[in-house]
């Protein structure tokens, strides 16, 4: 297997045969790791249909052995495509568009494989989906005892099945060990890298600045570690007291409401977090420029301020927009809001190396929605914890291998552990 692509997941795929009862609707970023991971799932259960989020312009590859819906942003909407042909134009927004690719998989591909007698499992990146598959059992009720569950790969999609109305059971790989403190920590440095790369195609860099990190959770601290070597000063945000509290222990000053100079400011809470008020801040402020940037997903973390920016002008950089207001004060926002480690259509955020481990958790959690669906409640699991899915145990054993395969080692129980990490787990479950 050490010539594998990704040898820690495909050796588990081999560990059985191929269930051929089940179909798989993937849900995950237009990337060439997603659409690996995509060929493995249908090696796994024999029928796959994927879905991915237009965070760019970036087509599916001609020669995929499964249907791929996928989405082109045009100027007044989204132009919806499966593999690469066009089939009907969307006048909505990014979420819009997502769960309209999400009805047209449902309606075109995975009716009538689950009429002929298949399951469906979700597996996804996001909790895009609940709303429209709601609608759609509720339209097609003699179907929803074939639904196996869903399998939920991040913080976003978990607490969208947290707020959800659960009707089957949901496996979620957010809060492993891996995923928060080792990918993590490689999100980070991706996120400060393209933060990097987008500032100096305009003339401008990191360095030296005021740096304000709204949201110190999982990926807004990993992403402290990663920028404070840059001699930044760094200001933090976070509505939790907790949160503020681990902030101010990690040595950081809570921010104090003002803007100054020209400010680098990083999102990463997973709901809208750049308020309008803070908008308004900076306008009354001296700070002539503001810099602000998505670590999180979607173009949530601004929601509240896109009728705002509507009234500026608005001149397009490179990967960025500008947006002067009267005054000459100036909104910088990059990559239109989306997450800056998947805005850039000619990489990919992580290596196969570094996925491999994340995509192996959410096969195992896979098998186990299929395997144990008549004992399992309709609940939220976590890889890692709950012992429905195998507890510390099974998580432990895979990351053992990936070390072994890698040959690296890693003290996984306190390399980046967040302070709060519980307590964050806690609120996700909740949704809140």
């Amino acid at each position: 297997m050490y010539d594998a692509t990704m040898p820690l997941l495909e050796s588990l795929v081999l560990q059985h045969r191929c269930t051929q009862d089940t179909v798989i609707l993937h849900i995950n970023h237009c990337m060439d790791n997603s659409f690996y991971f995509t060929e493995q799932l249908k090696n796994a259960f024999g029928q796959v249909v994927f879905v991915a989020v237009p965070y760019n312009d970036r087509g599916v590859p001609a020669a995929l052995s499964y249907a791929a819906y996928h989405g082109k942003q045009t100027a007044g909407g989204y132009m919806l495509m499966k593999n690469n042909r066009s089939i009907e134009d969307c006048a909505g927004d990014f979420l819009c568009a997502v769960r309209r690719m999400i009805a047209l998989a449902l309606n075109g591909e995975i009716k009538e494989q689950m009429e002929q007698g298949k399951n469906l499992l979700i597996v996804e990146d996001g909790g895009y989906h609940y709303p429209v598959l709601e609608q759609w059992l509720a339209n097609h009720p003699a179907l929803a005892g074939r639904v196996l569950g869903c399998v939920e790969q991040t913080t976003a999609g978990l607490r969208a099945g947290g707020e959800a109305r659960l009707l089957y059971p949901v496996a979620s790989v957010a809060r492993s060990a891996y995923k928060v403190r080792v990918e993590a920590y490689f999100v980070a440095d991706r996120v400060v890298g393209e933060l990097k790369r987008m500032l100096r195609r305009q003339g401008s860099f990191v360095d030296f600045h005021h740096v304000l990190l709204l949201g110190y959770g999982i990926i807004g601290r990993s992403i402290a570690a990663c920028i404070k070597p840059h001699h930044v000063q760094i200001s933090v945000w976070d509505t939790d007291a907790h949160i503020r509290q681990t902030a101010e222990a990690d040595g950081h000053k809570l921010w104090d409401g003002e803007f100054t100079g020209d400010m680098l400011v990083l999102c990463s809470v997973g709901k809208p977090s750049f308020t309008g008020e803070m908008l308004d801040a900076f306008l009354r402020s001296p700070a002539r420029r503001i810099y602000i940037a998505s670590a999180s997903s979607k173009q949530v973390e601004f929601q509240d301020i896109f009728g705002n920016l509507a009234h500026a002008r608005r001149t397009p950089l490179y990967q960025a927009d500008a947006y002067r207001f009267p005054g000459g004060k100036e909104v910088v926002m990059l990559a239109q809001g989306f997450p800056l480690n998947f805005y850039d259509k000619s990489s990919d955020s992580l290596t196969y190396d570094m996925i491999d481990p994340v995509f192996s958790e959410i096969l195992l959690c896979a098998r186990t929605l299929r395997e144990q669906k008549e004992w399992l409640a309709k609940q939220i699991y976590l890889f890692g914890i709950d012992e429905a899915l195998g507890g510390n145990r099974a998580e432990k054993v895979l990351l053992e291998r990936w070390m072994t395969i890698n040959h690296i080692q890693l003290d996984i129980d306190t390399f980046n552990r967040h302070p709060q990490e519980a307590h964050l787990r806690k609120k996700a479950l909740e949704g809140k």
